[in-house]
């Protein structure tokens, strides 16, 4: 029977005849790698640290003073790794300014080794720390192809500073547990400080997540917020559309309504396996897209978000509104043909003010049992519920799109 098992918490702490102060963990403590700290930051104001308080403890039980620990820091999340350490508890939670280091707290731990140790390695959750991904895309004049840089902004609240740290960002959804002080977090790659040679972005499966690695370490100052690049693609392959969707139009009735709108503008982003950009799943975040004008200035075409992406996984980047391709829409015929069995017919004119020929694609979301009839175009069937035409509209000229359709209801 361990001695921890036989004395209760009270005497323990009453009988410990010496508390070792042990120094800053902004100075002191080290990740994995013996001279720097080891984070993982997740996307909803979380973090896991990994340190190493640098200290010879002979065998025994030791109450131990740890500073310099961020003032964010969840008392109940730390743990103490390695053979021969036992964690029995923790407590003197303080939070302190100082002049050099900042904000900061320190707590202290008792602990029972049955070995001499000359390490003490800490793992713990801070909030304060989180990180989001963006994606600057940069649509070639002919809209054909485009360059892509991928970023992480992270931030650092926590109430310290990281020197030199190794940073994991971990994509995926984790679950907090839903009773503690930290919400879901989204996800996370790991990357580090930009310097004269790019980083080298590493990425790897672990468990359901991703995990991004970068080759150089990350000084993380508290209050501060950094933008690193990830990895990106000189050249990917674009494809632009033209879509014109009502969004559910109400087949079964008549209706005496004209619609007219303009069509939306997306870009679909070629991710080839085989290179970077198309090998590595991507986190969740936004995409700022932009094209050059006539003059050669960069301007701003939308911005649009994206899910967490597995690898070889397209984009599909919605990014506005055209001004010059709009779309009038109306019902031309209506006929109930039995108790609910409806016919109905439908007037699409497409209007193309630009200088370029275009193709619109004309996407309808029926529901019930539904059949076209007839039309001018082509109807492909997307879904039980979807059916796409595409529909060629010249340079300063129009096309009309027309169709019967059957719908039981």
């Amino acid at each position: 029977m361990t001695r921890s098992s036989t004395i209760g918490m009270a005497a323990l702490i009453a009988i410990l005849p010496v508390s070792f102060a042990v120094g800053s963990v902004s100075e002191r403590l080290a990740g994995a790698n013996g001279d720097a700290p080891s984070l993982t930051i997740y996307t909803s104001n979380l973090a896991l640290v990994r340190m190493q308080v640098e200290r010879v403890l002979p065998a025994g039980v030791h109450t131990v003073r740890i500073d310099g620990l961020p003032s964010n820091i969840d008392p109940s999340s730390l743990i103490v790794l390695g053979a021969g350490v036992t964690l029995l508890g923790a407590h003197g939670y303080r939070s302190y300014q100082d002049a050099a280091t900042g904000s900061g707290a320190s707590l202290d731990l008792d602990l029972e080794l049955t070995q001499q140790a000359e390490t003490l390695e800490l793992a713990f959750l801070t909030s304060g720390l989180s990180w989001t991904a963006d994606y600057a895309l940069i649509v070639a004049p002919n809209d054909a192809s485009a360059k892509v840089d991928a970023y992480a902004s992270i931030s650092n609240g926590s109430g310290t500073g990281y020197e030199g740290a190794e940073v994991q960002l971990l994509a995926g959804v984790i679950r907090s547990g839903g009773a503690g002080r930290f919400d879901d977090a989204y996800g996370a790659m790991r990357a580090m400080e930009e310097s004269a040679a790019p980083p080298a972005l590493q990425g790897a499966a672990f468990a359901d997540y991703h995990v991004y690695t970068v080759s150089i370490p990350l000084t993380l100052r508290n209050g501060e917020r950094r933008r690193i690049r990830l990895l990106g693609a000189g050249s990917v392959k674009t494809v632009k559309e033209y879509v014109f969707s009502h969004g559910g139009a109400a087949y079964h009735r008549s209706s005496a309504e004209t619609l007219t709108r303009p069509a939306s503008v997306y870009y679909q982003v070629e991710r080839r396996r085989g290179d970077e950009f198309g090998d590595t799943p991507l986190p969740a975040g936004q995409v700022r897209v932009y094209q050059r004008d006539d003059a050669g200035r960069v301007q701003l075409l939308g911005m649009a978000g994206i899910p967490n992406t597995p690898a070889g996984e397209d984009l599909r980047l919605g990014t506005g509104q055209a001004f010059d391709v709009i779309g009038t829409r109306t019902q031309t015929d209506y006929e109930r043909v039995s108790g609910n069995v409806y016919q109905s017919a439908w007037k699409l004119e497409l209007k193309n003010s630009s200088d370029e020929d275009v193709t619109v694609q004309v996407i309808e979301q029926l529901s019930g049992d539904w059949e076209i009839l007839e039309s001018t175009h082509d109807a492909e069937k997307l879904s039980a519920a979807t059916v796409r035409f595409r529909v060629a509209v010249p340079a300063g000229g129009s096309t009309t799109l027309e169709y019967r359709l059957s719908v039981s209801t």
